[in-house]
Order: structure tokens, then C-alpha cells, then sequence
């Protein structure tokens, strides 16, 4: 069998991830992703993996096993050539690191031995801000990417995915794309040209799982997927848990993790080395990181928690805040509308439907949120921001600010005076 050399993409930005570090370095289950993505590939039995990466997160990944290629210039066609010398007659099977698909997709395109040029076509019901296939048949004749919700070409949206009988045969296409005009979809194009040149192109349908993640709330999407992978309870035998916490559901607990009186914990939920977990507080479906508090008498809800982060009689559900955020008591971040349509959020100016019914908060690292804070639900605050107590937020805060409340006040002189009997209010009780 004549396998693959396969390209993993993770050269982007992430841009679109604000006000979170990027997505390749976010840890789950106490791993970054794009290890998850990586030993992904391992497991499957890739043998051949090149890794595209971004200059700014070099020097985190480990390339044992791999070969590892920083990315010059931008979008997925610079990606590519960038790891050309790789890049041979061989087949060649290109993946996104965004996105999670199941294992069983991989090994078909694995024992795949034709010739044939393969794009992979996930059906939808709902539109969704990707490329999507125009067909004949089985064939693909173009991909058009982001037409818009009136103009898509069919239901199929193109899972980056795509597996060419000969590597080299998308080469001369990326290359007649001058530097200097390159944008998102010149990859796209390239394809383009190459089925109107005459190349053949198949799509192989796909229905199985697939979770892009592209925007910040995504996150929680992808620690639900990895959460459901753990199947029983792992506790480390540092943890101290006291005899009077109630532990449901797969829990993991790393080392040093402590565990209060009356705390309660619903699986499957992961806490990392060294969290302690406050008297009479709630955690549930969620996964928090090393070194963080969650105080006293707070409820955290499917909700991604970060390491160092402290929180204190809070309710943080369907949420997510990075590493060495502060939380004042008292803070609240709803995740619910009135109307329980789903939320939207802005990205880069535009309105975007999460697709979430519930949606909380999304707070960027080394933040400090101030005691009676609340946030209406999608609102998201950058990193190193601060805001004050008693604010009521129903946007968007930049990274580096700081946010406070004006109040006024009436001040007159007491004419009355309070009881200090109480025994007739007390029979009422």
C-alpha cells in the first residue's frame, strides 16, 4: 500500500479565536490540541506527517516523530508550499488541524490506493461559512467558498480533507497565485482550476463527526468531544478529596488536586494538577486547568476553565476563561436569552450565530473581573482588561482596557428610626 504523505495544517493565526491564545496551544485534558491532532494521526497509523505551523507557537510543539515546517505568508495555499520539498508523486492527504473528524474517515483515505483525487463532503442541513461543492454527480466541478446562505451549489460543505492521487499535481496551481494577492480561498481556487483544467475530482460523502474549530465558543464544542472520551474515573493518589465531597460520572482529579467539604462533582469533568475545588461548590461537565481556585459556593456548568484561574461564589456556565483570570464574588455571566433563540457574537465586525442555544462568557488571559459583575450571554473580554465591580456588560471589551461604573447618588439626612424589637417578625418566619 502506497500511503500517503500526509500535511497537517496549522499554520493560521487564529484570529477569529479572540480573545483566546491560539487554538493549537489550548489545552485539553492536559494536552494542546494540536498534540491531540498529531497523536491523532500517530494512532491511525500515519507514518508520513509533515506539520505546518505558525512562527509564534515553534517553539511549543514537539516534533518527535514528525517533521515540522513553519508557515511563510498566509492562508492554506502559503501553508502548503511552504512544505513543497516534502511534497512528492506519492498520494498526498491534506488536513486542517481545526477540525476533529473520526478515525474512521482517516483509515479509509489511509488504505485509499488509487489514483484518484478525493474531496470529502459533509451534508448539512444548515448553512455553514465554509467551502461547498458544486457536483455532478459524484464529481466536484467547483468549490466555492462562503456563497452565502442563498447561493450554496448543494448541501455538501468540503471537509479540508482532501487526498490527491499524486502530490505534486496541486503544486503548479498554488504557484501561478501571485504572493501579494493571496487571501483565504486562493486554495479553493486553485482547486478550481485544476478540475477546469480537467482533473478529475470525487466526492466521498461524509455524515460522522466532524467539529471545526474555528471561533472562540468552539472550544467548548471540542472539550465536550474530548471530555466524552473518558469513559471512568482516574484519580491520582495525591488528590485529597474529603469525606464529605460526592463524586459522580468519570472524574478525573491529577495530582495535588483538592477536593473541600460538601463539594459537588458531576462527570465527565477533568480539574488539573493542583486546583482546589471550594467548600459547598458545584462543577459539572466541565474541565478547568492546573493551579486555579474555585471558591466558595460557585456552580461551573459546561464550562472550560483555565489554569490559574480563581474564582469565588460564582455562577460561570457554558463559558470559557483562559489562563490567570480573576473572579470577583458575586460575578455572574448569563448564558441564556429571554427568548432561548441561539447567541450570537461578533467576530471581525460581523454577527455570528453560535449555533448555541446557551453561551456564556469568553474571557481572554491575565483578565480581573470586578465583585457583581454581569455579562449578558456571547459578550467576550480581551486579555489583560480589567473590569470593574457592578458592571453590566452587554458588548464586547478590547484587550488592554480598563471598564468602571459612574453611579449617583441621593443623600439625605435619616428621619426614622428602626425597631430593635423583632419578636413579632420572628413568629412569622
Amino acid at each position: 500500500m502506497n500511503q500517503p504523505t500526509v500535511l497537517l495544517l496549522s499554520g493560521g493565526k487564529s484570529t477569529r479565536f479572540w480573545p483566546l491564545p491560539h487554538k493549537m496551544l489550548l489545552p485539553f485534558l492536559g494536552k494542546p490540541f494540536i498534540e491531540h491532532q498529531i497523536n491523532f494521526l500517530k494512532t491511525a497509523g500515519c507514518r508520513d506527517i509533515v506539520v505546518v505551523i505558525s512562527p509564534e507557537i515553534a517553539t511549543r510543539i514537539d516534533g518527535e516523530g514528525i517533521t515540522v515546517e513553519t508557515q511563510q505568508g498566509e492562508g492554506q495555499a502559503a501553508a502548503i508550499l511552504s512544505a513543497r520539498q516534502y511534497i512528492t508523486d506519492k498520494p498526498l492527504l491534506i488536513l486542517n488541524a481545526d477540525d476533529v473528524i473520526s478515525p474512521q474517515l482517516l483509515s479509509r483515505l489511509l488504505e485509499f490506493s488509487s489514483r484518484k483525487n478525493l474531496l470529502i463532503g459533509f451534508h448539512t442541513t444548515e448553512y455553514f461559512p465554509g467551502g461547498y461543492l458544486e457536483l455532478a454527480g459524484k464529481q466536484v466541478k467547483r468549490v466555492i467558498e462562503k456563497p452565502g446562505k442563498d447561493k450554496t451549489p448543494s448541501s455538501y460543505v468540503r471537509l479540508v480533507c482532501d487526498y490527491f492521487g499524486r502530490g505534486t499535481d496541486i503544486i503548479p496551481y498554488l504557484e501561478k497565485i501571485p504572493a501579494k494577492i493571496r487571501t483565504d480561498d486562493q486554495y479553493e481556487q486553485a482547486l478550481s482550476k485544476m478540475m477546469a483544467a480537467g482533473e478529475q475530482f470525487e466526492m466521498l460523502p461524509y455524515t460522522e463527526t466532524w467539529l471545526p474549530v474555528k471561533y472562540p465558543w468552539h472550544t467548548l464544542t471540542a472539550m465536550d468531544y474530548y471530555l466524552s472520551t473518558v469513559n471512568e474515573s482516574r484519580i491520582d493518589s495525591t488528590a485529597d478529596v474529603h469525606n464529605t465531597a460526592t463524586l459522580t460520572g468519570s472524574v478525573i482529579l491529577e495530582a495535588g488536586v483538592r477536593v473541600m467539604e460538601y463539594a459537588k462533582l458531576v462527570g465527565p469533568l477533568y480539574i488539573g494538577k493542583n486546583t482546589i475545588i471550594g467548600n459547598h461548590t458545584m462543577v459539572r461537565s466541565s474541565m478547568i486547568g492546573e493551579n486555579s481556585v474555585i471558591g466558595f459556593g460557585s456552580d461551573i456548568t459546561r464550562s472550560y476553565i483555565g489554569s490559574n484561574t480563581w474564582l469565588h461564589t460564582n455562577y460561570v456556565g457554558d463559558s470559557v476563561l483562559a489562563d490567570n483570570v480573576g473572579v470577583g464574588a458575586g460575578a455572574v455571566f448569563a448564558n441564556l436569552r429571554f427568548d432561548e433563540k441561539n447567541v450570537s457574537s461578533t467576530i471581525k465586525k460581523e454577527r455570528i450565530d453560535s449555533g448555541r442555544s446557551k453561551l456564556g462568557v469568553v474571557i481572554g488571559e491575565n483578565s480581573r473581573i470586578g465583585v457583581g459583575v454581569h455579562t449578558m450571554p456571547g459578550v467576550k473580554i480581551g486579555s489583560n482588561s480589567v473590569v470593574g465591580a457592578c458592571v453590566l456588560l452587554d458588548h464586547d471589551v478590547p484587550g488592554n482596557t480598563r471598564i468602571f461604573t459612574k453611579q449617583s447618588h441621593t443623600i439625605m439626612k435619616n428621619q426614622e428610626s428602626v425597631s430593635t424589637d423583632r419578636t413579632g417578625f420572628r413568629k412569622q418566619i
